[in-house]
């Protein structure tokens, strides 16, 4: 007991010492990566996240923001990164399709094209409406903004939880140019980016184009066939146009795109129980079925790391490509933007299903997405104590997603039951063994479409010189339908037949399940209300409190059962409260941001397992409505310039997130079959630690001749969670640390600026997951979020 508090404590301490990813844009860096600080003091941060430039100090909202030369500066490309420098934020990207990013522990979806994301990601202005649009690398940024509460009333779409918000360099009218090259000295990489922008015709049109190509060898040797997954093997670009006409009015073309082609997509085997948690023997396991003598003795790989087996897996394909025009009017007394943008993204997974040697089964999804967006805002002011914003947002989303199962000739011999297998084990039956599923493929197709159409506004009514109140707005609109089939067939496209024996037929249908045509869902015509009541007051010029009341609310869903029956979803509601405090000492040296919080969501929707007779594991995924959660924490951030040449990033969270009302949940599968609903009342949700800590540093001592040396790093500290959708005693990921650590030498001439350094990623090669998957009758614990190991890499960077 005495061992377990002061685990405990020790995890307190490292939390508040260590602390969150502080607001590092508080000593925000120029695009060349120099440090950008003024004289003295802090440099003033600028950021959008109300959609006009605001001092991030007198935001009177929770929110982090990140430096482009920040994210350059420590290799933060994706998501799943920038989780790591900022508070309350985590993310999982074991694939495009199954990524997952929450606040606070709350909006996490995995696997569902009907889902919509709680959590919006908005990339220059444009909001992405499937959660698999975030799985790429986004560079040549000017900053990243991490809005922390219900978002609706203002930005994109009615995201009911937070927002994250990526600001593109933008074209200049004067040359800039960057080029970085990287080689991997810890494993076979190698990666590039570059930008240059210029007038086309001067102070008319300018243009910025940017790539990137990011190539790095995987972690997980494949013993079945040679090579490495759980790699990286990615390109993209962007070009920008910014037409100028007058100081009134400017036209912004964006054309962009990121693909991937790579050996990403693992799921390593770490444990395959023996019994349940009641003692009893499980009859038929993963283990079991390739112990049969058609196996020959196998043994599969289960609790590596290091190695997997992959026979039938292809390289994971996802492409995001997208383009937008945002057009501003400033008309003296109002000005007027509009946003028009369509978003394409296309994945395509073929996965080992068993991960063994044998042709058993391969299975994967195919996604085709299509969004269009329109979007117009008005902003002015009533008077020089009232001004607003207002406008219109349209939006469109069609998917056709597909999921797929092929089946090789020893699948017969791995799904049959064991009384099945021990009828045809036999040199007459082995043959019919092989044709129960040899070529079987079997697919289920879904086709939702969503329409969505609000009118939103917010108003700044300042009360006084220093308090002021933001009232805010939003009716939303919604309509969705959605068409669901299934059908196998052979792999050429003929009808299937029977094998001519009854077992054999057996094999296969209790595999392939019972086909049905195209059946139409309960279409979904409803409509919402977002609303937030800010006021905020300025104790000194120094120091801001503020307080927020706000609602949201996340769409249903046209959704299906494991076959094919009318399954909706309801509508997630959530109610959040906000207080805190922004604050500077010392001439602007210290920057200090804490803020409490309170988050109810009610019917919470996530995508949970459930018993299914019907299904081989005998679990079928559905997304469904948890009935309530709530999460009550607090959260800091700091930036302390320690002296001229050293920076401090600090902070700390923690998060009681729970469910408040569960008492139906399905029971993990480690429970016997007669335990069917276990109460997950009172116990911390899927994915939230309780404790979170990031610690961040930049030293830069000035040498002779234009030469300098320059010192980083981060660290990120997270408490133990449980990661299973049904919190199985095999989802716990105990506490870890992952530090990031850089020196380099630089050297700045009048017209250019050059820096070698060495970084190092996950620099004590800490093993963890973001994602378990429990086991089944035919699969043991997999492991589908492991984070990368340890990489370290040599970068030449240039500007000029």
């Amino acid at each position: 007991m005495r061992s377990h508090h002061m685990k405990h404590w020790l995890g307190l301490v490292t939390a508040l010492s260590g602390g969150v990813a502080l607001n590092v844009a508080s000593f925000a860096q120029d695009a060349s990566g120099g440090s950008g600080l003024a004289d003295r003091g802090l440099e003033e941060v600028v950021v959008t996240a109300r959609n006009r430039s605001e001092r991030a100090q007198e935001v009177p909202i929770p929110i982090s923001v990140l430096s482009g030369a920040t994210l350059d500066r420590d290799r933060t490309f994706t998501v799943a990164e920038l989780s790591q420098r900022a508070p309350g934020l985590t993310a999982t990207t074991p694939n495009a399709r199954r990524s997952g990013i929450s606040i606070r522990g709350i909006g996490k979806t995995s696997g569902n094209d009907n889902m919509e994301p709680a959590v919006g990601v908005i990339v220059d202005d444009v909001f992405l409406g499937h959660v698999g649009m975030t799985y790429q690398d986004f560079t040549d940024l000017e900053r990243v903004e991490i809005l922390r509460g219900p978002q609706g009333t203002l930005l994109g779409k009615n995201t009911s939880l937070g927002a994250i918000k990526y600001t593109s360099r933008a074209p200049s009218f004067s040359p800039q140019a960057s080029l970085e090259l990287e080689g991997g000295l810890s494993t076979e990489s190698y990666k590039a980016r570059g930008s240059y922008s210029n007038a086309l015709i001067d102070d008319l049109l300018a243009f910025r184009a940017s790539a990137f190509v990011d190539r790095q060898e995987g972690d997980i040797e494949n013993v079945a066939n040679g090579g490495h997954w759980h790699e990286r093997n990615r390109h993209g670009g962007r070009v920008q146009f910014l037409l100028q006409p007058s100081s009134a009015l400017s036209v912004k073309l964006n054309l962009d795109g990121a693909f991937t082609h790579e050996n990403s997509n693992t799921k390593p085997f770490m444990v395959d129980p023996t019994t349940l948690n009641d003692g009893s023997v499980r009859s038929t396991t993963y283990t079991t079925r390739l112990a049969r003598d058609y196996f020959g003795g196998y043994t599969p790989i289960i609790g590596s790391w290091e190695k997997i087996e992959l026979d039938m897996a292809r390289p994971l394909i996802t492409d995001n490509y997208g383009a937008s025009a945002v057009v501003t009017w400033n008309a003296g007394a109002v000005e007027l933007t509009s946003v028009t943008a369509a978003r394409w993204f296309h994945f395509d997974a073929k996965n080992d299903q068993e991960q063994t040697r044998f042709a058993v089964a391969r299975s994967g999804t195919l996604v085709d997405t299509r969004q269009l967006s329109q979007e117009f805002r008005l902003t002015g002011a009533i008077n020089d104590r009232v001004d607003y914003q207002t406008g219109i947002y349209l939006f469109n989303i069609d998917t056709d997603t597909t999921s797929r199962n092929t089946y090789g000739a020893d699948a017969g011999a791995f799904y049959a039951s064991d009384s099945q297998y021990r009828a045809l084990n036999t040199a007459a039956g082995r043959p019919l063994l092989q044709a129960s599923l040899r070529d079987v493929f079997a697919v289920t197709n879904q086709k939702p479409v969503s329409d969505s159409a609000a009118v939103f506004g917010q108003v700044n009514w300042h009360l006084t010189e220093r308090a002021s109140v933001t009232i805010g707005l939003r009716q939303t609109w919604e309509y969705k339908t959605n068409v669901v089939y299934r059908r196998t067939t052979l792999l050429d496209g003929s009808a299937l037949v029977s094998t001519g024996n009854a077992t054999a037929d057996a094999i296969r249908s209790a595999q392939t399940g019972a086909n049905y045509g195209t059946i139409e869902g309960t279409r979904i015509k409803d409509d919402s209300i977002a609303w937030l009541i800010n006021p905020s007051f300025q104790l000194s010029d120094d120091v801001l409190l503020y307080a927020s009341a706000s609602a949201g609310e996340k769409s249903g869903a046209v959704a299906f059962d494991n076959n094919g029956g009318i399954a909706n979803v309801e509508p997630e509601k959530s109610l959040n409260f906000e207080t805190g405090v922004k604050s500077q000492f010392f001439d602007d040296l210290l920057t200090l941001n804490v803020n409490v919080y309170y988050t109810r969501v009610r019917d919470y929707q996530n995508v949970t397992s459930e018993p299914d007779p019907t299904s081989p594991t005998g679990f079928s995924s559905r997304l469904g409505n948890i009935p309530e959660i709530r999460a009550v924490g607090t959260e800091f951030d700091a930036a302390f310039r320690v002296s001229e040449n050293l920076q401090i990033t600090a902070g700390g969270a923690y998060n009681e997130a729970e469910y408040t009302d569960w008492s139906t949940a399905t029971c993990p599968r480690s429970f016997p079959s007669s335990v069917a609903v276990c109460n997950n009342t009172g116990r911390q949700i899927v994915g939230a630690p309780r404790w979170t800590g990031i610690f961040g540093f930049d030293y830069q001592l000035p040498l002779a001749s234009g030469f300098g040396a320059h010192f980083f790093g981060n660290h990120v500290y997270r408490s133990k969670h449980n990661l299973e959708q049904l919190l199985s005693p095999y989802g716990e990921q105990s506490g870890y640390s992952l530090t990031d650590l850089g020196a380099g030498i630089t050297h700045e001439t009048d017209s250019a600026k050059y820096e070698l350094s060495i970084v190092a990623k996950n620099a004590f090669d800490t093993k963890y997951t973001t994602s378990v998957n429990d086991f089944s009758n035919s699969a043991p614990v997999g492991y589908d979020g492991i984070g990368p190991r340890r990489y370290v890499g040599v970068i030449l960077r240039s500007s000029f």
